[in-house]
């Protein structure tokens, strides 16, 4: 599949927005959960300015439209699901079009960060916002406000999509959705999508018993998901976004006896997507030990901010070049990783070293073929490297459960070598490499060594620093400290 004819959605990039049931090219609120649910039919709410609708029976209004149903039998009933009780949000904003939609295409920055790794492998961006104006959506923030956008939504689905929002009101309320960031731990790519997986896979729970429950004539909260995620352009950050809501539903459906019961999954979350996606109790097969060390020799490349993107995110890499199947067995042995980014200036574009651990050679092998062939199906191989449009790509194995995958200026892959110490992948830059192998797509001047195994999650070792010319700049990055915001999935 080419790159242009990829589809995919940007995700907004957006610290603490969660998401219902898929991802939207559309920038919300910075503090906001969101919610869709497919369109079923074209019945439009009736348009009312703050209008009351039950507002003397129940104390939640509808802001701006409104909606044909009382929103508070709506909360009362998720209330009953779960088992709580919380305080209902004043009102629900119903917005328009021009409100919900009102990022232009045109508008969007570049991304930037992983965003810019995700796109330099073929995890594309594009709008879809003419395609999603009939879909309904929800969004809830930390502080209880609650935005519906009905789209061509009949009633019945608009009331699950404010389900939906209500179990993110009752989440933050009673700080279930700080405790999961908190127990996950860290705030990597992989990180945030498994504590979001279990807050919306809560929500997606709560809308399959609400359905079944109360007799609606619509599609359950899993069957929807299901149906989302098997839609979804493979490869395409949409498709990432939408698997938390489909793996996390199906782990917190399998993981707990009712949602009255759900409590323990904040408390005790898995820690990795490798977990959420096997259906893994927490604290088993953690990740492998990965320890990851940079040094520039000279006025080089440097290595600076780190991440860990996890199977979930690997599967969706891959996913560019081989079959679905294919893909996800080939992710299936993920033991840990760790993305570095490189800039030879601090105001150049990044390029990116992943260093990828798996569990046996088996794993690292099926990993490294299904790279190579998502770099095939996107650009041109000459020798050990690929041209994709503007930057150049490479894959090494330094040894049998270690593969590292270069991606961006040729400069940087010329300059680039992995070595080991001891149990340390170790990452240097130099100039008068890069300058000695300065050829138009030659062979990498990646040095192949062997490597033990590498660890996440380990603290720190200090800085490195030689005082003998050149100057040498070494830093150890055993855990991910990404700079890079949680792409944010609204509803499609």
């Amino acid at each position: 599949m080419s790159r242009g004819r990829r589809l995919g959605v940007l995700a907004c990039a957006l610290l603490v927005v969660l998401a219902g049931c898929g991802a939207q090219e559309v920038s919300r609120p910075e503090t906001a959960a969101a919610t869709t649910a497919p369109a079923t039919t074209t019945e439009r709410p009736a348009a009312t300015t703050d209008a009351p609708a039950d507002d003397a029976d129940t104390g939640i209004r509808y802001r701006g439209d409104s909606l044909s149903f009382a929103a508070a039998p709506v909360f009362d009933r998720v209330e009953s699901l779960l088992g709580v009780s919380a305080d209902p949000p004043a009102e629900v904003t119903v917005e328009n079009a021009s409100s919900w939609f009102r990022t232009n295409a045109t508008d969007r920055p570049r991304p930037t960060g992983t965003g810019r790794f995700g796109a330099l492998v073929g995890v594309e961006t594009d709008g879809r916002d003419a395609d999603l104006r009939g879909t309904p959506n929800g969004a809830t923030s930390p502080f209880g406000g609650v935005s519906i956008y009905p789209g061509d939504g009949s009633s019945v689905a608009l009331e699950v999509v404010l389900a939906h929002e209500f179990v993110h009101v009752v989440q933050f309320q009673r700080n279930q959705v700080s405790a999961v960031r908190r127990n996950v731990g860290g705030t990597s790519t992989d990180a945030r999508w498994t504590s979001r997986s279990i807050v919306e896979g809560v929500a997606v729970w709560t809308e399959t018993r609400y359905v079944e429950t109360y007799g609606l004539d619509a599609p359950t909260g899993g069957e929807r998901t299901t149906t989302l995620y098997s839609e979804a352009t493979p490869g395409t950050p949409f498709r990432h976004g939408q698997g938390a809501y489909l793996f996390g539903y199906e782990y917190v459906r399998n993981k707990s006896s009712g949602l009255d019961r759900v409590e323990g999954l904040y408390e005790r979350p898995p820690t990795t997507s490798e977990q959420v996606l096997h259906g893994l109790d927490p604290g088993s097969e953690p990740p492998v030990e990965l320890y990851v060390r940079t040094i520039a020799e000279g006025n080089t490349w440097r290595g600076s901010t780190t991440d860990t993107l996890g199977e979930a995110y690997t599967r969706v890499v891959l996913e560019n070049g081989v079959a679905v199947p294919t893909a996800a067995d080939a992710a299936a042995g993920w033991g840990n990783d760790r993305l570095v980014t490189y800039r030879e200036r601090p105001t150049a574009n990044a390029s990116f070293v992943w260093v990828t651990r798996w569990d046996t050679a088996a794993d690292a092998t099926e990993f490294r073929d299904a790279m190579n062939a998502t770099f095939d199906a996107d650009g041109q191989r000459t020798g050990d490297r690929w041209r994709l449009d503007d930057v150049r790509a490479t894959t090494v194995r330094p040894d049998d459960t270690t593969v590292v995958v270069a991606v961006g200026e040729d400069s940087l892959l010329d300059a680039l070598d992995v070595s080991l110490d001891r149990e340390t992948v170790v990452l240097t830059t130099n100039l008068s490499a890069a300058n000695a192998t300065a050829t138009t797509d030659a062979a990498p001047a990646v040095a192949t060594a062997t490597t033990g195994p590498v660890t996440a999650g380990s603290p720190s070792s200090p800085p490195f620093v030689s005082t003998a010319p050149p100057p040498r700049f070494a830093q150890a990055s055993p855990a991910p400290q990404t700079t890079t915001p949680e792409p944010s999935y609204v509803h499609a």
